[in-house]
């Protein structure tokens, strides 16, 4: 009697990192957000249904962000929502307009009236007919910080306080009530890694990882990668390779899951299901057990241009060994289809009808493997376990519990994990070579081949070339070296690149540049290298082979308030960190910690990074300037919190001014140095404490600029 269809459902959970690594800050809230909607209640849902088990492979860089989360990590967008309403500047106003509204209109935000109401009243305030002097009112402001969170509350939470109560209110919110959601959502955070332990601890799921940071491993290996399945895809030249870093995003994701879960993990889905021949040999190499990847793989490694055909339901739905030079590696392979309509059909389907139709679907596939000849059918579903919740009803959870309901009480079908499905039918098929591919295109062409994503590569490598050629001088700490690294791996991710291009869209590209961006400048500061120009301007819109030490444009145009309002108004700025100017002799950073600057055709800026509002008494930030003149610029912090400069010698000029904060930002007038366009400017910045200098940077040298042409402005009417 043949036994039941087995049916292996993987979940897959991941975000990137989005700490600027110039800043510290994280400017994205997506970590948090999803743990407020999917990862814990993904797996209690699941819990319900006993009978059921799936495999949830969660990415190490996930995990690591909500400890961080737990720890006390402050998102951009959770700071602003902390803030007392009163206290919200126009400036913060436009911004919640803006983003305090980044939901699926018609599942998060339509179905409730206060909702809808605050977003017409930020369109009306901030479009481009809005008054003069737009505002909102602060019950309007508390009430959207509030409601951008409550709509990112899954359903499974509503009937716990403080949620219940809050969508009860739906208005009119203090901000107790605003305050106790957010420290909630933080707290749900710090859990979400004991969910996942206990329920592998109670044998329900099996836990699973990919890369540490998610890279695209056969791109790791090589950028000339995809060549074995196109001819034609534009590459970078000089092509980028590090296996090595390959092999660490491995090895490390097997050593925190370990740490994490009490064992390290058998299997993996390699991110984005990419995957070659060499990149499987080092899975194997690591001591994974098994793999998954996708159908497409299977069939151009089986010799096939496409899935489908005769005899294919026979291929899809068993398990293949590997062979590698470390042994033989199990894979399975997704179905697309099965997998797609989770993700993207049954969003507008009847819960119950949608759940019946896949139960019945997958009992058919297992019914064309056996006229196939494989007696123990094993199809497996892959897909992310946090995106597409978005766009059901109740976020998905109608139609997860129609589905467990489905797959518990059908004895057609044995919902199990991956390692489950394995131990009970091995794989009796060799499969010799696995040609690079991944889920969605075989050329690897979403991550590679376009001009931006093309000149993303040719950075990380040229960064990583710098770092090789210093851990061969043996002159940096070797704790500074692993540091330079570290922001190298990060700058591997898969999601940079995603986003690069012109094959997706997104409100946020800007951001991704950026933050990519900002892990190769802080490799460069770490190496004690001043960062090339290409990697300080966008790379949005940019050619292949720009020239990395081209012109500069560090154009900025702050709002002078001691803040640090917001990444766009120093997103253009040159970078001098503390942390570059230590050298060998392991001297830890002073009380400065960066210094960013640039200019606009009037004014030089500049924003100190550790001094502020808080200073010793008697202290102040001085300027010496060598070119154009020889002159000095003073900032005396003492008891005040913003103020005109005093020069020495003294001038007529307009002497600038600065404004101290939880930081200090000073604007500089170019007049007052004597500066015409294209002018080199020549400065350090010393701090001194009761008449003492305390700190001066640089510590040899000085800091360079050059001012902008007079027609700057007509000729980069749209600075980035």
């Amino acid at each position: 009697m043949a036994g039941p269809v087995l049916l292996a459902l993987v979940w897959h959970m991941h975000q990137p990192s989005y700490r600027d690594a110039l800043t510290g800050r994280t400017l994205l809230p997506w970590t948090r957000l999803h743990a407020t909607k999917d990862y814990a209640d993904m797996v209690t849902t699941l819990r319900r249904h006993p009978r059921v088990h799936a495999t949830f492979n969660v990415t190490p860089v996930l995990l690591d962000q909500l400890e961080a989360i737990g720890s006390g990590d402050i998102d951009t967008f959770l700071e602003l929502a902390r803030k007392p309403a009163e206290a919200v500047t126009l400036e913060e106003q436009r911004f919640l307009a803006r983003h305090f509204f980044s939901v699926n209109e018609a599942r998060m935000l339509d179905p409730y009236p206060r909702y809808r109401e605050l977003k017409a009243r930020s369109a009306q305030t901030f479009g481009p007919r809005g008054p003069q002097e737009p505002r909102l009112a602060p019950e309007e402001i508390r009430d959207l910080q509030t409601w951008f969170h409550l709509a990112w509350v899954d359903p499974e939470y509503r009937g716990e306080e403080p949620i219940r109560s809050l969508f009860a209110k739906g208005r009119g919110f203090t901000e107790e009530e605003k305050r106790a959601l957010l420290d909630w959502g933080v707290a749900l955070a710090a859990r979400v890694v004991g969910v996942y332990r206990e329920a592998a601890n109670a044998g329900q799921i099996e836990l699973t990882t990919s890369a540490y940071h998610h890279p695209i491993l056969p791109l790791l290996e090589s950028t000339e990668s995809p060549r074995e399945v196109s001819a034609s895809i534009p590459l970078p030249h000089p092509p980028f390779r590090a296996p090595e870093d390959a092999i660490l995003h491995i090895r490390r994701a097997r050593e925190t899951h370990a740490k994490r879960f009490g064992a390290a993990p058998a299997g993996t889905w390699p991110p984005e299901g990419a995957v070659s021949q060499e990149a499987l040999t080092l899975l194997r190499e690591a001591g994974f057990a098994w793999c998954a990847s996708d159908e497409t793989v299977l069939a151009r490694a089986l010799g096939r241009p496409e899935p489908g055909g005769d005899g294919w339901a026979g291929a899809l739905y068993r398990p293949y060994s590997v062979e590698t030079r470390a042994g033989g590696l199990s894979m399975v392979f997704r179905d697309r289809g099965l997998s797609d309509r989770i993700g993207f059909t049954y969003a507008s389907w009847d819960p119950e009808r949608a759940a019946e139709d896949f139960v019945a679907r997958v009992l058919e596939c297992g019914a064309r493997a056996r006229q196939d000849g494989v007696a123990d059918p094993i199809v497996t579903v892959i897909l992310d376990g946090e995106n597409c919740w978005e766009s059901y009803p109740e976020d998905g959870h109608a139609f997860l519990e129609a589905l467990y309901r489905r797959l518990a009480g059908e004895a057609g079908l044995s919902a199990v994990t991956v390692g489950e499905a394995l131990a009970r039918r091995a794989p009796t098929e060799t499969i010799r070579h696995v040609p690079v591919g991944s889920w969605i295109a075989p050329d690897l062409s979403v991550w590679v081949g376009h001009a931006e994503k093309n000149r993303a590569w040719s950075e990380i490598r040229r960064a990583r070339e710098r770092f090789q050629e210093a851990a061969q001088s043996r002159a940096l700490p070797v704790e500074r070296l692993d540091r330079a690294h570290d922001e190298i791996l990060v700058a591997e991710a898969s999601d940079w690149f995603w986003w690069y291009g012109d094959d997706h869209q997104s409100a946020h590209k800007d951001e991704f540049d950026v933050l990519f961006r900002s892990h190769l400048i802080c490799a460069y500061n770490l190496l004690g290298l001043p960062a090339p120009a290409a990697v300080r301007r966008t790379l949005r819109g940019a050619g292949p082979e720009a020239e990395p030490n081209g012109e500069r444009l560090p154009f900025v145009a702050p709002s002078l308030d001691g803040r640090d309002t917001h990444f766009y108004e120093w997103r253009n700025a040159e970078l001098y960190d503390a942390a570059s100017d230590q050298g060998a002799d392991h001297r830890t950073s002073g009380i400065i910690r960066r210094i960013l600057f640039g200019l606009n055709e009037r004014d030089l800026f500049l924003r100190v990074d550790g001094v502020g509002s808080a200073a010793k008494p008697g202290s102040a930030i001085v300027l010496r300037f060598l070119l154009p003149r020889a002159i000095e610029a003073r900032a005396e912090l003492s008891g005040a919190s913003r103020g005109p400069l005093r020069w020495i010698p003294a001038s007529d000029a307009d002497p600038g001014e600065f404004a101290a904060g939880a930081l200090t930002e000073i604007r500089v007038p170019l007049a007052v140095l004597g500066a015409g366009p294209k002018t080199v400017l020549r400065w350090s910045i010393a701090l001194e404490e009761s008449g003492e200098v305390a700190e001066t940077l640089p510590r040899t040298g000085e800091l360079t600029a050059t001012t902008l042409d007079a027609d700057f402005a007509t000729r980069n009417w749209s600075a980035t």
